[in-house]
């Protein structure tokens, strides 16, 4: 359970999230065994609101495998991992990828801070 405090070295500085965007190569990404990927419109106040939760999940747990998915600027990205995971997309949203399939996905309200640590437990 929570493999990913161990990860401390892998981590980014705490408040910040490593950006998937049309240079990620999404093959060795989903190839990891699992993390979390978190749809964020800059345009929308609710996806500011569910950027503020991540923030502070990611604040405690620099370590957390927690990725920034920019849909305005990255909509063909969105669209792949919606095609590649089944999940529709919608924004905000949070997706858990593990062992390279969609295991549980939250959007809107429903991304809270108990959401996103009780996704996090999922991760290896």
């Amino acid at each position: 359970m929570l493999n990913w405090f161990g990860k401390r070295a892998e981590a980014a500085p705490a408040g910040s999230l490593p950006e998937i965007n049309r240079d990620t190569d999404l093959e060795s990404l989903f190839e990891r065994d699992s993390f979390l990927v978190f749809k964020h419109s800059a345009a929308c106040p609710v996806s500011w609101a569910a950027h503020a939760q991540v923030a502070r999940v990611r604040n405690s747990h620099p370590e957390a495998p927690i990725y920034l998915l920019p849909v305005l600027k990255e909509r063909a990205v969105s669209n792949a991992i919606a095609a590649r995971t089944g999940v529709r997309h919608e924004s905000p949203q949070v997706i858990l990828i593990r062992g390279g399939l969609a295991a549980e996905s939250a959007s809107h309200g429903a991304i809270t801070q108990d959401r996103l640590t009780s996704m996090l437990a999922q991760c290896r």
